[in-house]
């Protein structure tokens, strides 16, 4: 409740003592209530209303989005999963009866004439197969020298782990997320061996140096892409905070450790520095470093969450106006992309002009938002979060709007966050890693997984193979 200048002078009946008290009250009060709109703002803020991610959301449940196809079973539109017979089994079990339940006369003679199948699909008990490596030592006849033969390069100790282990051990650790002392008591409950830490530790540093080459020809894949998507997420690292990168696209995923957040960290990926193709991603300020040469993308899902936080706690019409407007002109390009074509001319004009009329009114809106006072070095003076996002709209209008026009442009950077979504998991598996090594091990081998997912190739029998040389990305 607002206290007018008249009011204060009525309260204070004229006396200036009182009248200062008064307003030295007031102006207190009002930071007081700016302080607590600030932490209400903190406290409501979830993946639906800010940039923050989802694993952050702790156990608010999210709105379902799935569309049931009925009582059980997936969603409607699913193609569905389920085991096929086979014309050639493994192994045939016949059943015959033994007695007619009618006469009871013996019946184990009595040939069958016809019969019903059902088949069980089942995983037998794994085997571990020990190969010896003899190498022979020959007396040459011609000159009597003795030579001896050289065993494989992989095989370089009186007993070690075999090739599939070390495929296994990684899939264990970078896909399906297990410590390592789960997968040590996996493998002990399959096979009755257990390996040690260091063992399994080497295992993951053996499959990421075999790897090395599948990385530059992800990363030569991307540098040749007309879109990619970039984003970042925080990480442990020897108990220090640090960033995992990824620049990918639908075929491609490239992750990488770096302590910093910023181009820095973006640049260790070493694509985007002479990348110029198309870059979606969440207006980081160090995306925009005039070095670049890339054209931008925002995501705009950022945006329409960013809106609805703004409609939560400030009220403004506006914010509410400008998410309906991208999303409805989102489901317009889709069913133009559907049909093939582009959006009309006149449709994107009409979009441009309401969307700088939404801002134009949001400029009237934002600008009586009560702002806390600065209270750090000197710089910008603050803004509220309604006028920084509107100036972000005004600034990066192009950016913003650029799946109007461009067939290849997305309107989120859905992918990105997909891509890093699985590492957010091995953070609350793991907790930290443990050196930068580690970490650089992990993002690469991720890297490769990832892709071969994309790409439906097997992922154990691609580790496997470049174990052995063979390079998986042709």
């Amino acid at each position: 409740m607002k206290v007018t200048p008249e009011q204060v002078k009525t309260i204070s009946k004229g006396d200036p003592e009182i009248e200062g008290f008064i307003q030295m009250l007031l102006a207190h009060i009002e930071k007081l209530e700016t302080r607590v709109r600030d932490l209400e703002r903190q406290l409501g803020q979830n993946s639906q209303n800010s940039s923050k991610p989802p694993s952050s959301d702790g156990f608010r449940k999210p709105t379902n989005l799935r569309k049931p196809g009925g009582k059980k079973g997936a969603p409607d539109g699913h193609s569905g999963h389920t085991l096929l017979f086979t014309d050639r089994p493994d192994e045939v079990v016949t059943h015959h009866p033994t007695v007619c339940t009618r006469c009871f006369h013996p019946l184990e003679e009595v040939q069958g004439e016809q019969y019903e199948r059902r088949q069980v699909v089942d995983f037998p008990p794994p085997r571990v197969v020990t190969t010896e490596h003899r190498v022979f030592q020959v007396c040459c006849p011609c000159c009597g020298n003795i030579q001896q033969a050289a065993f494989p390069s992989r095989v370089s100790a009186p007993t070690q782990y075999g090739d599939g282990f070390v495929a296994l051990t990684n899939y264990f650790s970078t896909y399906q997320m297990l410590p390592l002392e789960r997968i040590a008591q996996l493998f002990a409950d399959l096979t009755g061996l257990r390996p040690s830490e260091a063992t399994l530790l080497a295992h993951l540093r053996d499959m990421s140096d075999a790897l090395e080459p599948a990385e530059e020809t992800i990363r030569e894949q991307l540098l040749r892409s007309p879109v990619v998507h970039v984003d970042e997420t925080g990480v442990q690292v020897e108990g220090k905070k640090q960033w995992l990168h990824v620049v990918s696209n639908a075929a491609w995923t490239l992750l990488g450790v770096d302590a910093s957040r910023g181009s820095k960290g973006t640049d260790s990926l070493k694509v985007l520095p002479t990348y110029l193709g198309k870059v979606v991603h969440d207006c980081l300020t160090s995306y925009f470093k005039t070095c670049y040469l890339f054209w931008h993308i925002l995501c705009n899902a950022h945006l329409v969450r960013e809106c609805q936080g703004i409609v939560e706690y400030d009220g403004h019409r506006w914010a509410a106006q400008m998410k309906t407007l991208l999303l409805e002109s989102w489901e317009s390009v889709k069913a133009a992309r559907l049909d093939g074509v582009p959006l009309p001319e006149e449709h994107i004009a009409a979009i441009r002009d309401q969307y700088a009329a939404i801002l134009a009114h949001g400029k009237t809106e934002w600008e009586q938002d009560v702002v806390r006072e600065k209270t750090g070095p000197q710089g910008r003076k603050s803004k509220s979060k309604a006028a920084n996002l509107g100036e972000r709209f005004l600034l990066h209008q192009e950016s913003v709007l650029r799946f109007l026009w461009d067939a290849e442009a997305p309107f989120d950077n859905n992918q990105a966050e997909r891509d890093l979504r699985m590492v957010k998991v091995k953070m609350k598996v793991s907790g930290t890693f443990r050196t930068e090594k580690g970490a650089d091990q992990f993002a690469r081998t991720r890297s490769v997984i990832s892709t071969l997912m994309k790409q439906g190739r097997p992922v154990l029998a691609s580790l496997k193979s470049a174990l052995g040389g063979t390079a998986i990305f042709s």
